[in-house]
């Protein structure tokens, strides 16, 4: 629990970053050299909708090592390390961060000493050998950085929130730098309210919720570093991943910078990276069109052409799964895709209209309706209007908001799997739609909506061209493989013929 913290626990300030240079033991942990514990918590907005905020009995503020400043943490659990490298263990409490303050920094608290009783037998993490060599190494490449004002600090920036994990020389390219996702300002009288020493804070504090850490990062106006050129690939991943929406609480009078404006004044400041630096970053991304979806793409529901999407590679539940994988194994391991497709073609309108999944009065309307909704400006009028559906059936409008909330058919662009959605894909495909509504991620100036086949040709030609590749790989191009292929996915039973090892 966040009130059982105490000196010498070492406290997860951050979550895994994407990291291109690996991730040692010990990163996103910081050794705690003080704890105060809030009780009288005055400070907190009175008349806050926020929830955490109207929950909060005592917020326990840490004092880390290497951080820059206190963090008032969510109340709950909080992850600590089991096992701690003795050289890192005896080099922190040798060369504290932090000075002395023999009195509580923020009103209504109180500083924590000593063990809670149930943690009377483990008095801390143990220390284990350390896992590389103490003697001093070259430093490894570090990325390059800049200070700013703490009011200067802006959403998006990298702030260092922790200096430092010994050994220094160690640490990574871009460890101990993470995202800032909402930022607020405190001054005047308020600062009274929150702190016993107000003049700690230098005439304001900034109070920042960064991706990873749980709590709230409470900073004096002093200089704050932070990356001039974070990796982009990282920065995509957490704008699409962020920690927490807003602050983890509201306190009163805390006012929100104009990003608009903080920008200007960065830009200002920034300075130019070095020339080698995108160089620090390779890619994780096999291909530019991967790597461009990734840091372009948006997510959301856009119209896709059936042909385009892939078939099916286990429909679990489906009344004819059995046929599938029947068909499956007269292909190559890892072809059930194709299977499906196969099993598509030898569907009836009568199979299709016995399985639940295809039972919906109008799935062109269902699908049409989705797009209209999606393509509505998000929580205004008119997309309140298409919400309710009013031109579906009942039935149908149960479809539908399955296909708007968390039963989207989820398809990222390139994927060779849907996430979501296999069955309602097939009812989709069977009804005659061609341009189906999908939920995932895409380049938004890509248009995948033109229909090239419809599905049964769709399906009759992946199952041909699987069949015409495999045999011109077995054996060589011409007539007789052609026509060996077209035998082939005719009639499934002829495949018993091939050699098991093809």
């Amino acid at each position: 629990m966040s009130t059982a913290l105490r000196p010498g626990d070492y406290l997860q300030i951050a979550s895994e970053r994407m990291a291109v240079d690996g991730v040692p033991d010990g990163e996103g942990f910081a050794r705690i050299e003080r704890v105060e514990v809030i009780s009288d918590i005055g400070f907190l907005a009175p008349g806050s909708t926020h929830v955490r905020t109207r929950a909060a009995r005592q917020i326990a503020v840490v004092f880390c090592h290497g951080m820059p400043g206190p963090v008032m943490l969510i109340e709950g659990d909080q992850w600590t390390l089991g096992e701690v490298d003795s050289g890192r263990a005896r080099w922190d409490s040798a060369h504290p961060w932090w000075p002395e303050m023999p009195e509580p920094l923020f009103t209504g608290s109180r500083l924590a000493a000593g063990p809670h009783a149930f943690r009377s037998i483990i008095q801390g993490p143990d220390l284990v050998t350390p896992a590389a060599s103490s003697e001093p190494q070259p430093p490894r490449q570090r990325a390059a950085v800049f200070n700013k004002p703490a009011h200067a600090l802006m959403v998006g920036d990298y702030l260092q929130i922790h200096a430092l994990r010994h050994p220094k020389w160690d640490m990574r390219i871009d460890e101990g730098f993470h995202r800032v996702e909402w930022i607020g300002h405190l001054t005047g009288d308020a600062l009274a309210g929150v702190l016993n020493d107000p003049a700690w804070a230098r005439g304001r504090l900034t109070l920042a919720s960064v991706h990873g850490l749980s709590g709230i990062l409470v900073l004096p106006e002093v200089p704050v570093t932070v990356l001039i050129q974070p990796n982009p690939e990282r920065r995509r991943s957490d704008e699409d991943e962020a920690w927490h929406e807003g602050p983890f609480y509201e306190l009163a009078g805390v006012t929100e910078p104009d990003l608009t404006e903080q920008k200007h004044a960065d830009a200002g400041i920034r300075p130019e990276p070095p020339g080698s630096e995108a160089a620090l970053y390779p890619s994780r991304f096999s291909s530019p069109a991967q790597r461009a979806l990734h840091l372009d793409g948006v997510t959301g529901i856009r119209p896709v052409a059936a042909s385009q999407l892939p078939w099916p590679h286990g429909l679990f539940k489906c009344p004819y799964g059995e046929r599938a994988k029947t068909l499956a194994a007269t292909y190559p391991e890892g072809h059930s895709k194709t299977a499906h497709a196969e099993l598509f073609t030898r569907l009836g309108e009568q199979d299709f209209a016995a399985c639940p999944y295809h039972q919906a009065d109008d799935w062109s309307a269902i699908a049409e309706a989705v797009l209209a909704f999606a393509r509505a400006e998000p929580d205004s009028d008119e997309q309140d209007r298409l919400y309710h559906a009013t031109n579906l059936t009942d039935r149908d409008r149960a479809w539908f908001r399955s296909l708007i909330g968390g039963g989207h058919i989820w398809w990222d662009t390139g994927r060779q799997n849907l996430t979501n959605g296999q069955h309602r894909l097939c009812a989709l495909r069977a009804a005659g739609v061609e341009v189906i509504p999908v939920y995932g991620r895409h380049l938004p100036d890509h248009d995948e909506s033109t229909p090239s086949q419809d599905a049964q040709a769709h399906a009759r030609h992946t199952v041909e061209d699987f069949w015409s590749a495999h045999l011109t790989a077995v054996l060589k191009p011409g007539l007789r493989s052609a026509h060996l292929a077209r035998l082939l996915a005719r009639y499934p039973r002829l495949r018993a013929l091939l050699p098991k090892s093809q």
